[in-house]
């Protein structure tokens, strides 16, 4: 019984633990950073005063409290933590603080003190996310007995968390997934023609890539056979006139030929 007690004890300050830390997200500013790549807290302590001191604490929780760096006396200490060592940047003139290199594990609470004459207190929920790969598109076949109406384009990307895959024209969403692998674009004979052209996103809270292509490029072998074949039926009259006239020089030159070796006799 005890020990059953126990775990309905330790699910329950779990339970709590999970809605204490979620309500504090939600409280703290939201801010977003990619892997390998640098971030600023966007905060500044405007005429900055020596003497003021600012601390940044770093963890799990609201109270984040784990000293980061610190700014006092006009001096500057960024060696409390041995992960972060290296990567911060502190703005002695604003106490705004930058991290290089940004890894998955930075994501976390960042909370901010200012003291003395500067009074400061923010806090962040920094959000660290793999940045985007460049979508890629293929055609995977053609729809419809009669001339292949319809021709199918695959967006796919890399499998990463968060990513939305979306293609868009002339900036109008036309279909969007959430999908980890891949998403299907229909091009019809229609939609094939001129220049216009389509874009595959790939995103995720923090970043896109994008890959913009002209259906045409994919959808050349029967899907714009009108097209296709008008052009060449062109060629071929223009190529039939040219002939023809060649041949009819060739006669013209031949009888005034026989006509002139006439005349001489």
């Amino acid at each position: 019984m005890t020990s059953c007690w126990k775990t309905v004890c330790l699910l329950h300050v779990t339970y709590l633990h999970g809605r204490c830390v979620s309500a504090t997200q939600s409280a703290a500013q939201q801010v977003k950073g990619i892997v390998g790549e640098s971030f600023t807290f966007p905060v500044a302590v405007l005429n900055l005063q020596r003497g003021t001191e600012i601390n940044w604490r770093y963890g799990s929780v609201e109270n984040a409290d784990w000293p980061l760096a610190r700014i006092e006396n006009g001096e500057i200490d960024v060696d409390f933590e041995e992960r972060f060592k290296t990567r911060l940047q502190l703005d002695r003139k604003t106490g705004s603080l930058q991290i290089n290199n940004l890894q998955k594990e930075d994501s976390g609470f960042y909370l901010v003190e200012a003291y003395k004459e500067n009074k400061l207190k923010n806090i962040f929920y920094l959000s660290v996310y793999n940045p985007v790969s460049k979508p890629h598109v293929t055609k995977t076949h053609d729809i419809g007995s009669s001339g292949y109406r319809t021709c199918l384009l695959l967006c796919s990307v890399v499998k990463s968390h968060n990513v939305t895959l979306s293609w868009l024209r002339e900036g109008e969403i036309l279909t969007q997934t959430d999908s980890l692998n891949a998403t299907q674009l229909e091009i019809s004979q229609e939609m094939q023609g001129g220049n216009v052209t389509y874009t595959c996103v790939a995103s995720n809270p923090a970043s896109n890539k994008t890959t913009t292509v002209t259906p045409s490029h994919y959808c050349l072998e029967k899907g714009i056979s009108k097209n296709h074949l008008s052009t060449e039926l062109i060629v071929r009259v223009l190529v039939f006139i040219v002939l023809s006239g060649v041949v009819i020089a060739v006669c013209v030159s031949v009888w005034k030929k026989i006509n002139a070796s006439s005349e001489c006799r």
